[in-house]
């Protein structure tokens, strides 16, 4: 299973879950608790709550596709390759503002850090340091590895010279760990 963001926190919940479904795992770009990102060290699911709950209502406020919105204003941040963005941009405005809004929530409030232990497949954790974190390079770095301590089998990689979108910014070498990935 690969996933990317979400769908990287999806693919840990089924391999913790229900460790016979996942033969491998690899996540592309998404820490096993994304409230680390919205809250002080230490943070958890109830602290950041306040947090999940005023994006959530910012989200539902907004008229879809307003260049001012909150998911609009992230593009930039998600790839380098401008050519990519209007591709983004069409993706927010086709999603359900409701669905959207609560998946950011949900995602926000969830740990999965005390679940990684209960994962038996090799996973493979391909992530970049966003250019506007707040920590530096190595504090982020070091809280990534921190993140997934619990995984027993687990491969964490750097991708240098991207954004979020790891397969936008960097084919090559996306499809590169992913066919080292699938040799596994």
């Amino acid at each position: 299973m690969i996933g990317h963001s979400l769908g990287g926190s999806i693919g840990l919940m089924l391999a913790a879950r229900h460790p016979d479904l996942v033969g491998r795992l690899m996540v592309v770009d998404m820490p096993p608790f994304v409230g680390v990102m919205f809250g002080p060290p230490g943070a958890t699911p109830e602290s950041v709550r306040a947090v999940a709950d005023q994006i959530r209502a910012r989200i539902l406020s907004e008229p879809p596709g307003s260049p001012t919105g909150m998911l609009e204003q992230m593009i930039p941040s998600m790839t380098r390759i401008d050519t990519m963005r209007p591709m983004l941009a069409q993706g927010v405005r086709d999603s359900d503002r409701r669905t959207a809004a609560n998946a950011f929530h949900e995602v926000i409030v969830t740990d999965l850090r005390p679940e990684l232990a209960r994962i038996t497949a090799p996973v493979t954790v391909l992530y970049v340091i966003p250019a506007n974190a707040p920590p530096p390079a190595d504090r982020y770095e070091a809280a990534m590895r921190s993140s997934y301590a619990n995984a027993r089998n687990v491969r964490l990689t750097r991708i240098d010279d991207s954004n979020h979108f790891i397969q936008f910014d960097q084919p090559a070498r996306f499809v590169s760990e992913v066919a080292a990935f699938m040799r596994q």
